[in-house]
């Protein structure tokens, strides 16, 4: 719609009617267009920022590996190395080979879960039986049950939730120099929900860094854990596969002194 301008005695043209002198008027719809094109404009730069980050970690995670299959591939060209330095080497090579394995294992999971791709077969399963599998695998490190009698079967799939223990196992065996022993448990917390916890009393993590815990790649910088390697991938994994269950993650920590991490599952249909 047109507007037309009227002319004051002095001969300078008013504003059309709402409109402020000095100001332009943009309609409330393109208002509304330039905020969900700001938004949306925010949403690439974040995601963008992700993907840079997520780059720079994962390069980070592949130098070291791959810097030091290189430098064993070639000493192994020696001729004048005897058998044993030559196990050695492969040795070296078969565990930066599991490293680059557990790294792209992670990776494809944490895709498969944020894209929905990972198949979830949810059945009712005992914890207890669970915990006695997954535990054998890490035999003959010391660790203690404590479980509640007559536990109700939970529901969620089994291998996903197993995948949950053996991180957690994992964690607290290598943050655990001392050898200490392990406990792994599970308790009715409330109608419908059981939680599962796995506690360890070794390093423990600095107050400075629980926040960030959870974030891929994220890895605590200490001196008391300089020479344990990981790929920073692992509890970010658990955070997602609990959630996926319907269950929450958390933890308690005292640097130095060990840590607990919890996880609930839901209680299967009776």
């Amino acid at each position: 719609m047109s507007h037309f301008f009227s002319t004051s005695n002095d001969g300078l043209a008013s504003p059309p009617p709402g409109q402020v002198e000095g100001t332009l008027l943009v309609d409330s719809s393109d208002a509304n267009q330039i905020q969900a094109a700001f938004q949306a404009n925010q949403r690439l730069r974040e995601q963008i920022a992700r993907q840079t980050q997520l780059m720079h970690l994962l390069t980070h995670q592949l130098a070291t590996p791959l810097t030091s299959l290189n430098g064993s591939v070639q000493l192994l060209a020696e001729t004048e190395l005897d058998a044993t330095q030559r196990q050695e080497f492969l040795s070296v090579i078969q565990h930066q080979i599991k490293r680059l394995q557990d790294l792209l294992t992670d990776l494809m999971a944490l895709r498969d879960l944020e894209t929905g791709t990972l198949e979830t077969q949810a059945t009712g399963f005992s914890v207890l039986d669970l915990v006695h599998e997954v535990v054998a695998s890490f035999v003959p490190y010391p660790i203690t049950y404590e479980f509640t009698a007559d536990l109700p079967q939970v529901w969620g799939d089994r291998w996903q939730v197993s995948q949950v223990l053996v991180n957690l196992l994992s964690n607290a065996i290598k943050y655990s120099p001392n050898g200490s022993s392990i406990e792994v448990g599970a308790t009715l917390i409330q109608p419908g929900w059981l939680e599962v916890w796995v506690k360890d009393h070794g390093l423990g993590i600095p107050v400075a860094d629980q926040a960030r815990l959870f974030e891929r790649f994220y890895r605590v910088k200490h001196h008391d854990r300089q020479s344990i390697e990981g790929t920073g991938l692992g509890l970010s994994l658990c955070k997602l596969l609990v959630e996926n269950q319907g269950g929450e993650i958390r933890f308690e920590s005292t640097h130095g002194q060990g840590s607990c991490f919890y996880f609930t599952l839901p209680v299967a249909p009776a």
